[in-house]
Order: C-alpha cells, then structure tokens, then sequence
C-alpha cells in the first residue's frame, strides 16, 4: 500500500512536532507546511525538504491527508475547506470554538466519507490503554492534571486548554450520557480560570470530578478509578498502574491483593498519527471521532458555563460584603 501524501497547518511548536512525525513515518509522504507566516513555513519546511506554503488553499490537489494545528478558531474554517476537497482531517483539540462548528465539522466529513480524527493525545497513552482494558462498570472517577504555569493558551480557560484532555478519557470510560455538571475556579494569574473542579453526574449512577491546575510547581497527571471490587490508580505521567482487588472475604473484612504495572514509554503523537493514517488506509473509524470531539468540547463548554455563574455568584457576595 502507498504512502499517504499528508501535510501540515500550522507550525507552531505542536504543529511542528507533527511535521517531525509525518516525516519519520513510512506510511507517509509529508509534502507540506502551511503557515501564515511565511518565515516559519519556510524555517520548518526547509527542515524536511518539503513545500511551504501560507494558505492551506494552495495545497497540491494531490494532498490526501492533513493535520490541522492551528489555533482553534481557524479549525471550523480550514476544515470545511480541506473536507469539501476530500481531504482527510487530523484536527487538534480543541475541535472547534463552540459546538455548532464542531457538529458541522463531524456532520460534513461524514456525508463526505472522509476520516475526522480529533487530537486527543491521551487516548493514544499505553497507560490508558491498560487502563481502559481493567475498567468494567465505573463507580467514582478521580482526575488531576497539574501543571506548572507556562504563559501558553492564555486566551483559553484552564478548562479548554487542559482539562478537555480528561474530559475525553473520562467520557470513553463511562460510556453513559451525561446527567449534571457543577464547576468551580479562580483566575489567578491570568484574565481566565487557570484552576478548576468540575463534577460530572452520568445517567448510569456514575460520578466524576475532574480538578486541572496550570499554576502549580509539580506536575501530576492521575486518574484514580473505583469500581466494584476493586480500585485502580493510573499515572499518566509515571507510566505506571496500581491495582487492589479484592481476593477474598466477606462483608466488612474483605481480602485485598495489590498490584503494580509499569508501561513502557510510548509516543503518544507518533501513536496518534500512525492511527490516523491506519484509519485513513483502511477505511476504519479513527480511534478518537469527530462525534468524540464534539462531546468533550460540548461537557467543556458546560464546565464553562458553571464557572461563569460560580464567579457571577462569587462577584454578587464580594459586592454585597462591600455594602
């Protein structure tokens, strides 16, 4: 089977990391990068001899397949294009601004028969991985993402810019509708929500809460599951999951046993797109959808929304206490 000529939109610092990856790949063919400036296409083009470019409208027709890594209001945009030439799309989450554009993104590439695959890179970890395959009928889910302050994604919440990573693991573990969302946060040190929790009801009894932080000093990255007979830790970030079960016993004396597993080191975008373009070879549904994309973007918008009343409540108690 032939390569996938592909190319890239976008050549910022993820952006580039996708160019290195199509690059390394057998199973693509990189033809191009495409930024709107001028220097940075040519900088990153140059690196991998291939085509630089500033509007992804003058592709080459024989383009099949793209990455789209700019910022997330060009994503409705430039995906509607690439979709209506038949091409296939690697989209960075966010998936779009709001949900309307997100479900005009999913709705058009499947009325078209083009693959859109949504850039959750978590999903593509070995630690989820493993841990999805334990994980029956969760009961209570715990996740945290810590992170140090960087002065990237600014213009965003902490909610879009990391939480929406374990919003989309949390959703592919539950597999239920959800029921209610409760959020609250704090900007810190920017004009947003730089800390939030959300807790997330779903309609089979199920509840999680999700906690993401870009003002810590360490970095943690944990999703802790419990489930009937036994609780599991993964840290995404370690690469390793701890497992008790119970053994044995009855009623208020169960018998535990213990577990660790350590996960070799994967690259999770080198992952992320090889299946991209299995997906785009073989016809199969990619492993992250658009309708995927679409759901976390629509439970981060509704995180959103309770942080918004959480802090107009908050503004009402400080102005009153100010009386």
């Amino acid at each position: 089977m032939r390569p996938v000529r592909t190319a890239v939109i976008g050549a910022g610092v993820f952006g580039a990391r996708h160019v290195e990856k199509y690059a390394a790949l057998p199973e693509a063919t990189l033809v191009a990068v495409v930024d709107r400036d001028a220097d940075r296409a040519a900088e990153i083009a140059a690196r991998f001899g291939v085509m630089a470019l500033t509007d992804h409208r003058d592709l080459p027709t024989d383009v099949e397949a793209v990455s789209v890594a700019t910022p997330t209001a060009a994503h409705h945009a430039v995906g509607m294009d690439l979709i209506a030439r038949g091409v296939h799309l690697l989209i960075e989450k966010p998936m779009a601004r709001t949900v309307a554009e997100a479900a005009a993104l999913a709705d058009a590439a499947e009325a078209a028969g083009v693959v859109l695959q949504v850039g959750h890179i978590e999903r593509h970890s070995s630690v989820f991985g493993a841990l999805r395959r334990m994980v029956d009928r969760p009961l209570f889910i715990q996740s945290d993402r810590i992170a140090a302050f960087t002065g990237r994604s600014t213009d965003v919440n902490v909610v879009l810019d990391l939480m929406i990573h374990d919003i989309d693991l949390v959703i592919a573990l539950v597999g239920a509708p959800i029921a209610s969302i409760e959020a609250v946060g704090a900007p810190v040190l920017t004009a947003t929500e730089d800390i939030a929790n959300a807790r997330i009801g779903f309609e089979n009894g199920c509840v999680a809460t999700i906690t993401a932080s870009r003002i810590s000093y360490k970095t943690e990255r944990k999703l802790r599951v419990f489930q009937r007979d036994s609780y599991i830790v993964a840290d995404l970030a370690a690469r390793r999951i701890n497992r008790v079960s119970r053994s044995g016993g009855e009623g208020t004396a169960p018998e535990l046993s213990a577990a660790a597993e350590d996960l070799p080191q994967t690259d999770s975008l080198m992952a992320e797109i090889a299946a991209f373009l299995s997906a785009v070879r073989t016809g199969a549904p990619p492993p992250v959808t658009g309708r995927d994309g679409v759901a976390a973007l629509r439970t981060a918008l509704a995180i959103g929304e309770s942080l918004s009343r959480h802090r107009a409540l908050v503004s009402r108690m400080l102005a009153e206490e100010a009386r």
